[in-house]
């Protein structure tokens, strides 16, 4: 039987945060079981939360006409797919091999969905975009690449910017603050999944203040930590960035080019102090919070139990 290993894509924009280093041997592991009417189980194990994006592509098959399959798989454990025999009076011969992404793999999004800043409100922000490590030397930037930075003149509380669940948390660096630096590649960040499949990332916190863990729901102004500094320069930082799979090209990535596509990122519309829209670079805003804004994606047990002041 012939497996490989699943494929891995490391990505850092400006700050030096990672959109995908994953220890590929232990987070997710795909395994099959024969049944007696001679079909075939494939299941998955998986030690971290939220949705992976498997294709599993067989050769060497026998007695059946799936060649591939694609589909997300969520929690820690159970079954991918069932594997059928054209004659149910023999076994199924075959090799496969997997590859995953963490996420769900989107052609568009189907919903515009508001975000609030995150920050606790009346805090004013200065808004600046951070540009993709890559094209710096040379290597070209995603053609969607959309990435803000957030500077306050005071540590300030970060929120959550939209209800999700926490996925991956890194809270384990202390800034040298003795020294400047361009970029730096080891930061702690949080990562978001939203029901409709976006990932956001929230990087730069204060080392040890972040106070989610993975696995955690979290809604719209839960706290997730404190912002920080990264060198010399007195601003606190955050940096943030929305983005999906994107189907057509994770399809297939054999050229550069798809390669550099497989994320689609988002410039979503905030709301403001005064406004809602896409946020421009250069310029200060004042985040603020409505009622409205925070249930946009509760269900109805999350209203209730909100608006009675219950639901945390």
């Amino acid at each position: 039987m012939k497996i490989f290993l699943p494929f891995i894509l490391f990505v850092y924009i400006l700050l030096g945060a990672e959109i995908d280093a994953f220890s590929q041997n232990s987070d997710v592991e795909i395994t099959y079981q024969r049944n007696s009417d001679n079909s075939v189980d494939f299941n998955f194990r998986k030690k971290v939360p939220g949705c992976f994006w498997v294709n599993i592509k067989f050769s060497n098959l026998e007695n059946s006409t799936q060649r591939s399959y694609n589909g997300c798989i969520k929690g820690y454990s159970g079954k991918v797919f069932t594997l059928k025999p054209n004659n149910h009076n023999r076994g199924i011969g075959f090799s496969y091999s997997y590859r995953y992404h963490r996420g769900k793999a989107l052609s568009r999004l189907k919903k515009d969905i508001v975000y609030l800043l995150p920050f606790k409100n009346n805090t004013k922000v200065r808004v600046y975009n951070s540009g993709y490590l890559g094209k710096r030397f040379g290597k070209g930037a995603p053609d969607s690449w959309t990435a803000f930075q957030f500077n306050t003149k005071n540590e300030e509380v970060v929120l959550a910017a939209r209800k999700g669940l926490v996925v991956k948390v890194v809270d384990k660096f202390i800034s040298d603050t003795t020294k400047s630096c361009y970029y730096k590649s080891k930061v702690n960040e949080i990562l978001i999944e939203h029901k409709d499949g976006t990932l956001a990332r929230y990087s730069g916190f204060k080392g040890g203040s972040i106070k989610v863990k993975e696995g955690q729901k979290v809604y719209p102004q839960d706290e997730l930590g404190l912002s920080g500094r990264y060198d010399t320069d007195s601003w606190h930082k955050l940096s943030f960035y929305l983005y999906y799979l994107n189907t057509p090209f994770i399809d297939n990535l054999n050229t550069k080019e798809k390669e550099m596509n497989r994320f689609t990122y988002v410039n979503p519309r905030f709301h403001w102090k005064g406004g809602e829209s896409i946020i421009l670079p250069r310029n200060d805003y004042v985040a603020e919070s409505t009622e409205e804004l925070i249930m946009q994606e509760f269900s109805r047990r999350e209203k209730k139990k909100y608006l009675k002041g219950e639901l945390n």
